[in-house]
């Protein structure tokens, strides 16, 4: 009998007769899940970093203005506003604008691709400031789309001439003609960069245009020095992002990369070179940096590119891009990184949605080259250290609902006094909510106020986003207990979810008739599930000698606190299993760790496992898939 082990912590072939497989050659596909050091897990739930933005509208952009003595502010916006996150009450504050723009209404930003772009950008005397732009910002009194935040208000970058106050009176218009937004700005080379700009009303689809070198003249704000200029790259294709990658900067554009590569000329700081490629990248905001490579989608694929070469990544989902992801809504996908689980992060809007933004992450895991699928809705990425250095008196409901659940606080308690200091990955959606990932194990989760006695069920929750077809848990409602469809502290937890009918931020309706339920007197907690699926790649390892293979069992190394595992086995690709939801579960509460059995004994051209887990509140996390498996007999055409 030879044995195959999927995921563990080798690879190879053992002295025991093990053959270790790699995960990313043993499974097809996985949703709400990810393979991380080797081990497979349903995702780490997201939590909510702070209350809603008071703006309530699609957050378009979440940065780390790193201020000139280290220190750190985290900024958001939304389609109008810019918010400064306050350490002291956990909440995002809004800034007002000021100066030129002290009658400006908001960004009135109108389409979802319209992200904004920004970068810490110290002033001449090495104050703070943040520069920031879009292609969709609408312009101020001055014709303007450029704009800074000095660490109280947002103001003009562009107003020199004291027309509004003098905003930026070191600026200095490029003598092509006065320039208005770009769609991507960078600071790099001692000089700001603002990637297919817009000047003299005209959209340059293939320039760059940068400042001097920033010194005490204030050179740094002005276009029309020596060592500033425009390059227009020689090509019709259009830049579509645009990122620092080590001392380039890394230009995508429609069919292949390009470079901008610091010379060492002052007065002609940039040579660009195209990197040799026959595809690029059409999201423009889809790059995602890590390590020496930036990774990007284009509707032929996802592309990764050190500088010096670029080449498709995407081999085994090959038809990913061009099957998956809705072809109209393409320019939605943003790109980022989970440093924690070192996942490129892609969001995007599925060919199955009916809705008008993001539904789904893509993710690749950076060490294990796999690839997985999560059903979440975000809208950006961000990265930041800030954050609340909470006490242990602050580990209640009031932070976070989802941590009036013992089960869902493991993590929270080994982070106390350290949440201000630890790298988080955040993302914002489409309602203005930005959560933190790695958090609890919750997708999303509140608090209930009152629950009516309907023919279907209403509840009044705090703020949250659930959507329409989620499904969902109810646990600790007092009074009308009834509708508790969930119990944390069962061990089995064998439970029928509830479909979300209708939602808003603070009402959700339910697909319960609560009507000869008790009346509802204080509490409860709703929660939406992960749903957890990993498909195997088909198993015969004999298939090359023309044989088929016997199973005799296969064994589950899971963690005891991860819930149940149901196991669906399909042979010679039928579409109806032959064993259908068998429950594997850890027995022995004393290991943190059991091996499950599950019996076989059958005989295929091929098996297929598929993996499934449905919880609101545990993670499942599998070390070893073992395979007890033999020659059988001949296969046949």
């Amino acid at each position: 009998m030879d044995i195959f082990e999927i995921t563990g912590y080798k690879t190879g072939v053992a002295k025991d007769g093990v053959t270790f497989l790699e995960p990313s050659d043993s499974f097809q596909e996985i949703e709400n899940g990810f393979i991380y050091r080797q081990v497979l897990q349903s995702r780490k739930g997201i939590a909510k970093f702070a209350p809603r933005l008071a703006g309530e509208t699609r957050v378009m952009g979440i940065f780390e203005d790193i201020l000139p003595d280290d220190s750190r502010e985290l900024l958001a916006f939304d389609k109008n506003f810019l918010y400064k996150y306050n350490t002291g009450t956990g909440e995002f504050d809004q800034v007002p604008f000021a100066g030129s723009m002290s009658g400006y209404s908001g960004f009135n930003i109108t389409n979802n691709e319209d992200y904004i772009s920004g970068t810490s950008y110290y002033t001449k005397t090495g104050g703070r400031r943040f520069v920031f732009t879009g292609r969709g910002i609408s312009a101020n009194a001055n014709g303007s789309s450029i704009f800074f935040y000095d660490g109280t208000d947002v103001k003009d970058f562009t107003d020199s001439d004291g027309m509004g106050g003098g905003d930026n009176p070191d600026y200095a218009a490029p003598t092509a003609g006065t320039l208005t937004r770009a769609t991507h700005v960078l600071y790099f080379a001692e000089r700001i960069n603002f990637i297919l700009p817009e000047i003299g009303g005209t959209r340059y689809n293939q320039g760059i245009v940068f400042s001097g070198i920033r010194n005490s003249a204030g050179n740094g704000d002005k276009f029309n020095v020596p060592g500033s200029g425009f390059i227009q790259l020689s090509t019709s294709q259009v830049i579509k992002g645009a990122t620092i990658l080590g001392d380039w900067i890394l230009l995508n554009l429609t069919d292949s990369p390009w470079t901008l590569e610091i010379t060492r000329d002052p007065f002609n700081p940039y040579y660009p070179r195209k990197v040799r490629s026959v595809i690029g990248t059409d999201a423009s905001f889809s790059n995602a940096q890590w390590n020496t490579n930036n990774v990007s989608i284009g509707k032929e694929g996802v592309l990764m590119t050190d500088g010096r070469q670029s080449m498709r990544i995407d081999d085994r989902i090959p038809n990913f891009t061009k099957d998956d992801v809705d072809q109209k809504e393409f320019e939605l996908i943003y790109g980022g990184f989970d440093r924690e689980n070192a996942q490129f992060l892609f969001n995007y809007k599925s060919n199955e949605s009916d809705g008008s933004t993001q539904d789904s992450i893509l993710v690749r895991n950076y060490h294990e080259t796999s690839w997985s699928t999560y059903k979440m809705r975000t809208s950006v990425f961000g990265y930041t250290e800030v954050g609340r250095d909470l006490t242990w008196n602050q580990i209640d409901e009031t932070q976070n609902p989802s941590w009036a659940r013992w089960d869902t606080t493991e993590e929270t308690w080994n982070k106390i006094g350290l949440s201000e200091h630890v790298n988080k990955t955040l993302a914002g959606d489409d309602k203005g909510f930005i959560y933190e990932f790695n958090r609890d194990y919750d997708d999303y989760v509140t608090d209930i106020s009152s629950i009516t006695q309907a023919s279907q069920a209403v509840l009044t929750v705090s703020d949250s986003a659930f959507e329409t077809g989620d499904l969902v848990t109810v646990s600790n409602v007092e009074g009308m207990t009834e509708i508790n469809n969930f119990n944390p502290e069962e061990e089995n937890n064998f439970f029928t979810p509830y479909t979300v009918v209708s939602a808003t931020p603070t009402s959700i309706t339910l697909n319960v008739d609560s009507t000869n339920f008790g009346t509802y007197t204080q509490g409860g907690i709703i929660s939406k599930i992960i749903s957890f699926s990993a498909k195997l790649n088909e198993f015969n390892p004999y298939r090359s000698r023309g044989r088929k293979c016997y199973i005799s069992m296969v064994e589950f190394l899971l963690d005891t606190n991860g819930g149940k595992l149901l196991v669906d086995v399909y042979v010679d690709g039928e579409t109806t299993p032959f064993k259908s939801n068998v429950l594997v579960k850890p027995r022995d509460n004393r290991k943190s760790r059991n091996f499950v059995d599950m019996t076989i004994n059958q005989e295929a051209n091929f098996f297929t496992f598929v993996l499934k887990q449905q919880s609101p509140s545990v993670q499942v996390r599998l070390t070893s898939m073992r395979i007890h498996t033999r020659e059988g007999g001949m296969t046949y055409a």
